[in-house]
């Protein structure tokens, strides 16, 4: 029976940081009901992690795509990456730079979207003065590109309609491979979802930001937590050691 929904969690390097590994513990933890799929470079050891949780998976790729987070973003703008999942319905990325909050995954992939991440960090502009209907139209050029690729700076938690990513990566094959081959683009994955996909045509559903804010949100971005817990979101990205202990729900 196909899955609606699978977790892909990428690792970069098989030498865990005490950071990456209280992440990915509380991670399997918490959505453990939900295949896991740990996808890293081939000749990676994850077994120990692989052995602990009857429902966590291995998948190896080129080691070339786990040199730094830029190369691994070369890996989320290829339709073979997304291939290989197409026996879910969505799968959630899920960097290790994030934290799930609750789980509502579920609710998400039922909500009727095709993408859902978070917003961009404030402190590198506006989003809506750099992207607005006239852009999205005729595109950015080069400058704005890189300003707005560094606004999603650890944007480590996506929600992807399998199919839908297949869809929209075989339509802009010509942008794709250009993503793919520049240097100068940070975050180039979230940066062509956000500003590629849809031009001229709207090839992906996607939220209001937001929505956008009730899915993931970057700590970036958060000023102060609310008492209630119904008004924080899914996951927030963009944690490490300095920030993580501070969370509200940090457990």
């Amino acid at each position: 029976m196909k899955e609606l929904v699978s977790i892909l969690i990428p690792i970069l390097n098989a030498d865990l940081t005490i950071h990456e590994e209280k992440v990915l513990r509380h991670s399997l933890e918490v959505l453990s009901r939900y295949p896991v799929i740990l996808f890293t470079y081939e000749g990676a050891d994850l077994s120990a992690f692989e052995s602990a949780h009857n429902r966590v998976e291995v998948l190896t790729f080129k080691a070339k795509y786990f040199e730094s987070r830029q190369t691994l973003s070369n890996l989320f703008l290829m339709e073979d990456f997304y291939a290989r999942f197409t026996w879910s319905d969505f799968v959630l990325i899920h960097e290790l730079n994030s934290w799930i909050v609750k789980d509502e995954i579920y609710y998400w992939c039922k909500q009727g979207y095709d993408y859902l991440h978070a917003n961009p960090i404030g402190r590198y502009g506006s989003n809506n003065s750099i992207v607005n209907d006239f852009s999205r139209i005729w595109g950015l050029n080069e400058v704005q590109k890189q300003e707005l690729g560094k606004s999603f700076e650890n944007d480590g938690l996506k929600l992807c309609h399998v199919q839908r990513m297949i869809r929209t990566l075989s339509a802009r094959k010509k942008e794709a491979h250009y993503y793919r081959q520049n240097e100068n683009f940070e975050n180039k994955d979230s940066l062509f979802w956000e500003i590629e996909a849809n031009r001229f045509w709207p090839q992906l559903r996607k939220p209001t930001p937001i929505v956008q804010n009730r899915f993931s949100q970057n700590a970036s971005n958060i000023l102060g937590y609310a008492d209630n817990r119904d008004a924080w979101p899914t996951g927030i990205c963009g944690i490490d050691m300095n920030n993580l202990d501070s969370l509200p729900f940090y457990k």
